[in-house]
């Protein structure tokens, strides 16, 4: 995935901003960033394999969902991971419902995020390390755009995560939680091409 720059030097953006603050101020800029500890992060511009996954993935979440009890959301909807920081998931399920003048996502269920060079240190790292804390979440998946793999963490039995993700590379990825099977065929259609999952997936 591609990125452009910020050519701002890290001076010349605010911090401390709260949650609240750095919406108005985001609101003025072009460029999309997220907020991590009151500092803005400028978030990188994708390719169409980023874009298609995340697609194929909000898609196969739309097909899997009873549309009154889950929300899909692709990009652009803000989950809050602490007092001062802001993160936007390529994709997220959240339960249906809730003040439709929200900004934030505070309840989410599954989180996405698609890999790039540029963003896998945080995909992994501290980005990871947020959306486990979160009391909602039961699912969290990285995706490779250039191979089938999928890093999949899932909360399990006393509520406790993995220590290690399972890695999907082929066959189909479950989200136990929501009872959803989804074929990395599908997940991966029109970026590679995969021999179609075995019988038993959603048609």
């Amino acid at each position: 995935m591609s990125a452009l720059p910020d050519t701002r030097s890290e001076t010349d953006l605010p911090i401390g901003l709260t949650i609240e603050a750095f919406f108005d101020w985001a609101a003025q800029r072009q460029e999309r960033y997220e907020l991590v500890d009151g500092r803005p992060l400028m978030l990188p511009w994708v390719k169409r394999s980023h874009s298609r996954l995340s697609a194929n993935i909000a898609f196969l979440f739309e097909k899997s969902a009873d549309r009154s009890r889950s929300f899909v959301h692709q990009g652009d909807f803000a989950i809050p991971t602490g007092p001062r920081s802001i993160r936007y998931a390529d994709v997220l399920v959240e339960p249906a419902g809730g003040d439709m003048q929200a900004r934030t996502a505070e309840d989410a269920v599954v989180i996405v995020e698609v890999l790039s060079d540029s963003t896998a240190p945080q995909d992994f790292g501290p980005k990871r390390l947020e959306y486990l804390r979160l009391a909602s979440l039961r699912c969290y998946l990285i995706v490779d755009p250039d191979k089938s793999c999928i890093w999949q963490w899932q909360r399990g039995g006393e509520d406790a995560w993995p220590e290690d993700p399972t890695i999907v590379r082929s066959g189909a990825v479950e989200v136990a939680a929501l009872g959803w099977r989804l074929p990395l065929a599908a997940i991966y259609d029109g970026v590679l091409d995969l021999p179609p999952a075995p019988e038993g997936g959603p048609s």
